[in-house]
């Protein structure tokens, strides 16, 4: 598929974008529309990472969304409840409250463009929660950008950004991750990266993960390691690909940061074109070559 992703973020007439909200039981979610001019048979809904990994990596979304807008079918970026632009503040949206955001803005995507074909795209904690979604939802095309598998692994390593804080406004560390942990279990609010984490969030986000999952959904699913060496797969993507059905397992550089953003590429091409090339390879905008 040839698309000019350099610059896929200049105005472009042949779609048009929708900014506003969408209310799932009373909670008001922004989100951006993203659809060609004419019909469409394809609608992709994109899932975001998690916290400031969202931040950072936002403007690769808005891009993707264009890129598909442009190849012809629907796109669609949302923030959850109590994140960005929706409403709510972050400690009151519980674990559930993100997957419930998924699968009200998939089935209403799905609806408003009469789409045939239908997918769920995430990177990292996005990915992890497209896949949980997708067992009950069935898309047919499920795009996972190097998820998080080992959630646990995940939540209790982002409490490292918690302890760089003491030691900077301390000087010395004063309460250890373990420590934290138990601060949330008892109930406590915890401040990190200026993010507030509740104790039921956090764990039952971390005990959310794809390791030793059995998966049932029948559709297509691209699962893309990002980073590392290009012909050696991470062992926990190889076992992920084992559990799910006709996974295609593929590896890209990385070529944009979701930890910090020394390096800014709003549009990277290499993932593009891999995953564009394989919905368009697998019939997702209507034709199979």
């Amino acid at each position: 598929m040839q698309i000019d992703f350099k610059n896929i973020n200049l105005p472009n007439p042949a779609f048009q974008e929708a900014h506003g909200f969408f209310v799932r039981d009373g909670k008001h979610l922004f989100r951006a529309d993203y659809l060609p001019r004419g019909e469409t048979t394809s609608c992709l809904v994109l899932c975001s990472p998690f916290a400031e990994e969202k931040v950072r990596t936002q403007r690769v979304y808005v891009s993707l969304a264009r890129a598909l807008a442009s190849a012809g079918a629907a796109a669609v970026c949302f923030d959850y409840y109590g994140d960005g632009d929706s409403e709510g503040d972050f400690e009151d949206a519980r674990f559930k409250d993100r997957l419930l955001d998924i699968k009200a803005i998939y089935r209403d995507a799905c609806e408003q463009t009469g789409a045939r074909r239908t997918g769920l795209l995430g990177l990292r904690w996005g990915a992890t929660l497209a896949a949980l979604a997708a067992e009950e939802l069935q898309p047919d095309f499920l795009v996972l950008w190097d998820p998080i598998v080992d959630t646990d692994k995940y939540f209790r390593d982002h409490l490292r950004s918690h302890l760089a804080s003491q030691m900077l406004t301390e000087g010395k560390v004063i309460r250890t991750r373990e420590q934290l942990i138990e601060d949330l279990r008892a109930g406590e609010v915890l401040t990190v990266e200026g993010y507030n984490l509740t104790g039921d969030f956090f764990f039952a986000a971390s005990q959310a993960g794809l390791v030793s999952r059995t998966f049932a959904r029948a559709g297509k699913t691209l699962l893309m390691q990002i980073g590392g060496i290009t012909g050696r797969i991470r062992p926990e993507l190889t076992g992920l690909q084992a559990a799910m059905k006709d996974c295609t397992l593929q590896a890209v550089p990385r070529e944009f940061q979701w930890d910090k953003t020394e390096i800014w590429q709003p549009a990277p091409p290499r993932l593009f074109e891999q995953t564009l090339n394989y919905l368009d390879e697998h019939g997702f905008f209507g034709r199979v070559l």
